[in-house]
């Protein structure tokens, strides 16, 4: 035992501790080693006890104790926070409808903030993933036509290879365009019928950066039997097999070509402008009917990829003159570059110069979401500064011992962020479930990406921004009252009900702004759909020509005429709901040659005014088998007349590049295009046109069904290749009313939102109210006043800020629908009747919300208010 206690212990671990250990920690750990080194030789042999010791030393090797007194981290704030929520959570439970009343304000406030804010978001994201984005534009036209100068994106063909052959700056250019032909796709068994294809130039695919799934970018558009298609198109026509490399026939017009797929594209994103499911080249039309070099046919888009370096202004400026150039009756016509990243939401053009586009909806759309999250920050604002007497103490009691004014701000702000992230985690519920409805209402494809870190970043940073700004003044005043007053009993409230009531005049002035703007757009919604159209929608049908119809459409007419289901047919240019060409080349006696007026051009078959029901207001319908000239004969409606300055325009001549019109008839003015506009000139040109649709009147007194059975069943029988499509007119033509209904729509739920939000927090504030003034009301009416007379004072104090919302906001409002309407040649004129309905529904609205509060506090026994006195 005693040669034991004599064994000396290896120097190496301890020097191995002096080198990490700090020193005030050594001396401690070093007496603990050297103990557990002898009990260590008493019960193992020596060797093994020297092990155990350097075992013993690399233990200690932690970064409790490496880092001891070098880095300080104090855990005080971190319980200081935890004790911050705690508390908050407490009041929180404590004050359940209090609680409520925010947290569902501020997650509904922030519910429509996120989606408002993503639908913003994913319209700016539109045609931004192309590589080269900063250097693709597009090519407008500008020219004087109607006594105003104007900006259009259709070009000549010829425009995109004479840019890139004559100018070096250029390093690509394309044409695009979209015919709204439908041609019949066969793979074996498989038919489909497409309209939802382009035409474009073999550069498109490197240009923009629409990605190949197979195929080479590069070559894919050489050949002009060469068919590019989507990943689901590819789907659809071969199934699960293999679609590259394979044959597939398009038909059109009874002929039929093969086209080689010779890529598979990734299925297009939403967020573009472009929309097709197939390429086909340029060449395969140019060598058909060769390459057209008209510089006077706007009928694509031309699309330029400049080179790195180039100055687009310089440019503009190079090639502003290059139409005029070419064409010498074109001396004004001016070719500029729009920028590819800007077209989305940039591209109205007023008087030859940008003014805006949908980036003003989308300025509007901010505005609404910002209103809408401030209308429920107003909630917590006058709730929180409501309840300052209820918390008085509780402050002077905090100062009293020691409580600083930050840590009270902290406290506050904590309640704040608390409340946001719970509203936060109801309106991410909300946002998610509501978010597909919200899609088909916007006609967009917005997702919520869980999987990317940013989102959640994002979110929380918003959680926080909104609880701080929704609880900075509360705590801000809250941690300003005066301890000795406050404990003493002093009131606290005086000179803050004046901010509560501004805060509520905004609320409800905004709400009486949504409700009068929804009315004003539903209003013109009825104004415009209840206009006189010009021709009987009812029982009008129409299907596209197709396959061997063309030339069989002179039997088909005739069988289906003798039927009895079918009181007229006609063939057309376009459907009667869309006006495919427009022209200012037209020329007739008397025009002035320096003029240039825009007119629509519709081509009809004979009995196009029995079959539309259109009005002859003079001279006669074509009729070739009376009139064989009736070829090259044209009616025009009275907006035509007008600007031609026809006095007797039947037997008057219009010269349409090297084809002369004679007129045998002028119509009623119809809607052809938007029903929002005032109707244009148009001249509905004879059979010497072409022809895409066949327009039929229904027989009213045969079943519907039958009628379309029997137009089916014939179909198919002079055109057995292609499948029966057919439009009814009426439902196509409320299709024109989609955009603006879907602007009602958003503008109504909107205005509900916000009138809910304010509601809530007037229900909380006159429920405060009374609260505080239960004696008052105890003690009137120990005086004498009638419920009646209690009720009229409690009301009549909370609705005095909303009237005032309603006087001051209703100008600004006036001012902007009135802008609104200013895109609409044919509106409404805003009645002050609107406003009188729209400040009555807010009123009631308001008055129903507190008057069960009010009628409870007067109704109650004075007795029980006052018993303590």
């Amino acid at each position: 035992m005693e040669e034991n206690k004599r064994i000396t212990p290896p120097g190496f671990p301890f020097q191995l501790l002096s080198w990490f250990c700090p020193a005030p920690l050594y001396e401690e750990i070093e007496g603990d080693l050297l103990q557990k080194f002898n009990k260590d030789v008493k019960v193992y042999h020596e060797r093994k006890a020297r092990r155990r010791l350097l075992w013993n030393v690399i233990r200690f090797f932690r970064p409790g104790i490496v880092l001891r007194n070098k880095i300080t981290w104090s855990l005080l704030p971190l319980y200081m926070i935890a004790n911050y929520l705690k508390i908050a959570l407490r009041i929180m439970l404590r004050n359940k409808s209090y609680s409520l009343i925010n947290v569902s304000g501020l997650a509904l406030g922030m519910s429509s903030a996120i989606l408002i804010g993503l639908w913003i978001g994913y319209e700016f994201s539109y045609d931004q993933f192309h590589q080269d984005k900063d250097r693709i534009y597009k090519a407008w036209n500008r020219n004087t036509l109607d006594g105003q100068l104007q900006c259009w994106d259709r070009t000549p063909r010829i425009l995109a290879p004479t840019l890139a052959e004559e100018y070096s700056a250029v390093e690509s250019a394309v044409s695009v365009v979209d015919y709204s032909a439908a041609y019949l796709f066969t793979v074996g068994n498989t038919r489909l019928m497409m309209n939802s294809g382009i035409f474009t130039d073999e550069g498109f695919l490197t240009m923009f950066s629409f990605p190949l799934l197979k195929g080479d970018a590069s070559r894919a558009l050489q050949e002009p039997s060469s068919l590019v298609i989507t990943d689901k198109f590819a789907h659809q026509l071969f199934g699960d097999k293999e679609a590259l490399g394979e044959t597939v026939t398009i038909s059109d017009a009874g002929y039929n070509f093969q086209f080689i797929v010779t890529g598979i594209l990734q299925d297009l994103p939403g967020n573009t402008d472009f929309h097709f499911d197939y390429i086909i080249p340029f060449k395969f039309m140019e060598q058909l009917e060769g390459k057209q070099t008209d510089w006077q046919n706007n009928s694509v888009g031309t699309y330029v990829k400049l080179k790195k370096g180039t100055d687009p202004d310089l440019f503009n400026e190079q090639i502003k003159k290059i139409t005029a150039s070419h064409v010498k009756d074109e001396q004004t016509m001016e070719v500029f570059l729009f920028p590819l990243t800007k077209m989305r939401l940039y591209s109205r053009f007023e008087n030859g110069v940008q003014a805006g586009g949908r980036i003003e909806i989308m300025r509007m759309m901010a505005i609404l979401g910002v209103c809408l999250l401030a209308i429920a920050c107003i909630n917590f604002i006058n709730l929180s500064t409501a309840r300052a007497q209820r918390r008085s103490k509780e402050v002077g009691i905090r100062k009293v011992t020691g409580a600083f004014r930050y840590s009270l701000v902290a406290q506050f702000l904590s309640e704040s962020v608390l409340m946001a992230l719970g509203a936060g985690i109801i309106s991410l519920g909300i946002v998610y479930t509501s978010l597909p409805a919200f899609n088909n209402l916007v006609k967009q494809g917005i997702t919520l990406d869980f999987q990317n870190i940013a989102f959640w970043i994002s979110a929380v940073v918003f959680v926080i921004l909104v609880g701080i700004l929704a609880g900075i003044y509360p705590a801000l005043y809250l941690s300003s009252f005066n301890p000795i007053r406050v404990i003493k009993g002093a009131s606290v409230s005086s000179g803050k009900n004046r901010l509560r009531k501004l805060l509520v005049v905004f609320q409800f002035g905004f709400a009486v702004s949504l409700i009068i703007a929804a009315t004003v757009v539903y209003n013109q919604i009825v104004f415009v759909q209840h206009r006189e159209v010009g021709y009987s929608k009812d029982n009008l049908v129409y299907h596209f020509i197709t396959g061997d119809l063309d030339k069989n459409y002179s039997a088909y007419r005739r069988e289906l005429l003798q039927s009895g289901y079918i009181e007229s047919v006609t063939k057309t240019s376009s459907p009667i709901t869309e006006g495919w060409s427009k022209t200012y080349a037209l020329d007739w006696q008397g025009k002035d040659p320096e003029s240039k007026l825009m007119v629509d051009r519709f081509y009809v078959d004979e009995d196009i005014t029995k079959t539309a029901g259109i009005t002859l207001m003079a001279g006669r319908d074509m009729d070739l088998e009376r009139y064989p000239s009736d070829s090259t004969a044209v009616l025009l409606n009275e907006a035509a007349v007008k600007i031609m300055g026809f006095k007797q325009p039947v037997g008057e001549l219009i010269r349409d590049g090297r084809t002369e019109w004679h007129v045998v008839g002028v119509i009623k003015d119809f809607v052809l295009t938007s029903p929002f506009q005032k109707v244009k000139p148009m001249v509905l040109q004879g059979s010497k046109g072409w022809f895409t649709v066949i327009h039929l009147r229904l027989n009213p007194h045969k079943p519907m069904q039958q009628s379309i059975d029997y137009i089916s069943k014939l179909f198919t029988k002079y055109n057995p290749a292609y499948p029966f499509d057919y439009y009814f007119v009426d439902q196509e033509y409320q299709k024109k009313f989609s955009g603006t209904q879907g602007t009602l729509t958003i503008t109504t739920l909107f205005t509900s939102i916000a009138i809910f939000i304010a509601c809530l927090g007037l229900l909380g504030l006159s429920t405060y109210m009374i609260e505080s003034r239960t004696k008052e009301i105890g003690i009137r009416k120990v005086m004498g006043s009638s419920t009646f007379g209690i009720i009229r004072l409690l009301n009549g104090e909370a609705i005095r800020p909303i009237l005032w919302g309603i006087i001051l906001f209703s100008p600004g409002v006036w001012f902007g629908m009135n802008w609104w309407l200013q895109s609409f040649e044919y509106r409404i004129a805003i009645s002050p009747w609107i406003f009188i309905a729209g400040a009555t529904l807010i009123l009631g609205i308001a008055v129903l919300t507190i008057s069960y509060q009010t009628y409870s506090a007067a109704r109650a026994n004075p007795v029980k208010s006052l018993h303590a006195e």
